[in-house]
């Protein structure tokens, strides 16, 4: 029987993990992630670097955004939670001045994954961006 080997991704060259986003812009399909200080390189010379995330072709009825509250445990760990789902849209206005710090990310074919904990001032919720776009992923480096 043959079977076939699915590749795996090649290591994006820079790391979102513990990323501060302070900013999430869109203007029409793009998104902007707007970082405090930047990413790690994840190839020699490795450190950190200042610099942006963009995504073009970004589909903003297609992305979606879970946020879940944790009422009686603190939050990330396990137990009950209260959560919602919404489009990325929703998510740009109705959590506009917030802060995500992102622990986790996924890429697949024109999708990504963030995952972290959004800080919207009076309390901590855990929060999954589900992006799909159609261009391109992009580090903006700041030299």
């Amino acid at each position: 029987m043959p079977s076939i080997v699915k590749s795996p991704i090649p290591d994006p060259p820079y790391s979102l993990h513990d990323a501060h986003i302070r900013n999430i812009q869109a203007e029409g399909d793009v998104l902007r992630l707007v970082t405090s200080y930047g990413y790690v390189r994840t190839t020699e010379p490795f450190g950190q670097v200042e610099g942006d995330v963009e995504i073009t072709g970004v589909d903003m009825e297609s992305s979606y955004v879970y946020v879940m509250d944790y009422p009686h445990v603190l939050c990330g760990n396990c137990g009950e939670f209260t959560g919602r789902k919404m489009t990325l849209k929703t998510f740009l206005m109705e959590y506009a001045g917030s802060t995500l710090e992102i622990m986790d990310e996924t890429y697949g074919y024109q999708a990504a994954k963030l995952s972290g904990f959004l800080d919207v001032g009076e309390r901590l919720m855990e929060c999954v961006l589900d992006l799909w776009y159609t261009g391109e992923f992009r580090y903006l480096l700041k030299e």
